[in-house]
């Protein structure tokens, strides 16, 4: 490798860690108070680098969500769909989406707790907090469809949708204070109102 190669070569890895430090400060900062109250002065300080260096890579907030995101999103406990609706019982499908979707929940409080207050000003994060929501609305229709044999209907859906939403989540980890306790209060919510659903034959 000639000399110029090499210090092109070098240059690039340099800069890449570099965007690195930057993510990575942001997230932390994210978490800690929201992205729309971290500046790049508070990223550039975490980051050991300049204000100005932060602004040639990302030069607004809504540059950084997406990056931030994806390095979140990399770390987030997996949901499997097929291990959920293969569970043998209604009950215990119903249990494996509470599980699921609280353990989500947990994982990305540190930031989503920043989300209302946040997502009118930054658009970018509105985008990502929606696309999360219609993700989380399909998993929970396929699992109440496979839990009861048949599609739900609208009051149902909407219904458990209160049920297991990341406010409800948020209000019953606040008061209860108890993993167990909370998704206990979930999933029996969550069964009495499937109770009302007849269970087609055949299937659980």
């Amino acid at each position: 490798m000639s000399p110029r190669a090499y210090d092109s070569t070098l240059r690039k890895q340099t800069e890449a860690e570099t965007i690195h430090r930057i993510i990575e400060a942001t997230v932390s900062l994210h978490a800690q108070k929201g992205a729309l109250a971290t500046t790049h002065a508070d990223i550039a300080e975490a980051a050991g680098v300049s204000v100005a260096t932060v602004y040639k890579h990302f030069p607004s907030r809504e540059s950084l969500l997406p990056h931030c995101s994806g390095m979140v999103a990399r770390e987030a406990p997996h949901i499997d769909v097929e291990a959920i609706i293969g569970a043998r019982s209604r009950k215990e499908k119903l249990a494996r989406l509470v599980e699921a979707l609280h353990e989500q929940y947990r994982y990305f409080h540190p930031w989503t707790r920043w989300s209302a207050r946040d997502a009118p000003s930054l658009p970018a994060l509105a985008q990502l907090a929606e696309q999360s929501r219609q993700r989380r609305e399909i998993l929970v229709r396929t699992v109440l469809d496979a839990a009861a044999g048949h599609p739900v209907d609208e009051d149902t859906f909407a219904l458990a949708m209160v049920i297991l939403d990341y406010p409800a989540w948020q209000r019953l980890d606040r008061m209860l204070n108890d993993p167990g306790r909370v998704a206990d209060a979930a999933g029996h919510a969550l069964q009495l109102l499937m109770s009302r659903l007849p269970e087609q034959k055949g299937r659980k």
